[in-house]
Order: structure tokens, then sequence, then C-alpha cells
């Protein structure tokens, strides 16, 4: 896997979910506005753990700094930007060691469908429909949870980000 679909799913992607493929074993699915899909030869955690570089974090700052806001720490959404945040979600039973935890973007979530009492559809904007294993009560409350943890990244980043588009910010050296 290459950087170049890193790239593409940030700019376009709705979700990404990890699938056993005939032949390929564990892989990752992803989902783009365009409706469209591509498998990656790669493993789900893999291509997670390099959207989240290619953002500047890791999943084990943002369970520390935003699980703690909406007391949890599993499953914890994780703000990559501006309005872009990717909620976790269990869209499958994993084999052996395989991850369960599909991600997607909130700001893509059209709404939810309960299918059962375990069992949502969350539809997206494309028209793509992903079933997860969570009540539909589970899956308002973890959009609920983006929401906040968005807010909490705001208020963090703006004042910051402000200073940068004023051009007021002062470049800070160290001389050794």
């Amino acid at each position: 896997m290459d950087w170049k679909e890193v790239k593409r799913f940030a700019y376009a992607g709705q979700a990404f979910i990890p699938v056993n493929v005939e032949n390929r074993g564990d892989s990752v699915k992803l989902f783009f506005r365009s409706g469209e899909t591509k498998l990656l030869d790669v493993q789900s955690s893999l291509f997670l753990k390099r959207l989240l570089t290619f953002f500047g974090t890791s999943i084990s700052i943002n369970r520390h700094r935003y699980g703690e806001l909406v007391g949890k720490k599993q499953l914890v959404p994780i703000v990559l930007s501006y309005g872009f945040t990717i909620i976790p979600f269990n869209v499958r039973e994993p084999v052996g060691r395989q991850s369960r935890v599909g991600w997607v973007v909130s700001r893509e979530i059209e709404q939810f469908r309960q299918r059962s009492p375990q069992c949502t559809t969350i539809h997206l904007l494309s028209g793509h429909h992903i079933p997860v294993f969570h009540s539909r009560k589970f899956c308002i409350d973890q959009l609920k949870n983006a929401k906040w943890i968005e807010m909490c990244y705001g208020e963090i980043h703006e004042p910051h980000r402000r200073q940068w588009i004023n051009g007021s910010a002062v470049c800070e050296t160290v001389v050794i």
C-alpha cells in the first residue's frame, strides 16, 4: 500500500472496514463519496495507523486526550482535523486476532437503521450501507461523542489556528 490511497481517503473517503478476502486473507475495504469501493491488500489496523500518521496523531494520543471526556477506553472516536472525525464500530466477528473494528467518517453518516437489538445499519450519504454489531442507541451515542470530541478539539486548536491565519503567530527558535 502506498500513501496515495491514504491521501485519497483523506479527501474523499467515507468509511473503511476490515474484510476477509478469499485467497488474500485479512484486507481493508474503503468506501468513497463517489459510490466506489476499493479493496486494499493490507490489514485495517495498518491502514488506520497510516491515516493517523498522515494527520500527525495516534490512537494512544486520542484515547488519552479524548477518552476521558467521553468516559471510554475503547471505541473512542478520533478527530483528525476540523470536521473530520472517524468513529469506530464493530463490523464483524473476528477470526483469531483479527480486528473487528471499522471506522466511519462522522460527517458522512446519513442515518442509522436498527435491524435487531444488537445489529444496526449505518447509511452513508453516498448510498453505501454498513452493518454494525451495535444497537441504534449505541450508534447515536457514538455520533454524539464524536461531535463532543470535535468541539473540544476546536477549543484546543482554534486559538492557535487563528494566530496562523492572521499572521500573528511568532515562530520561536531555540539556541543551543
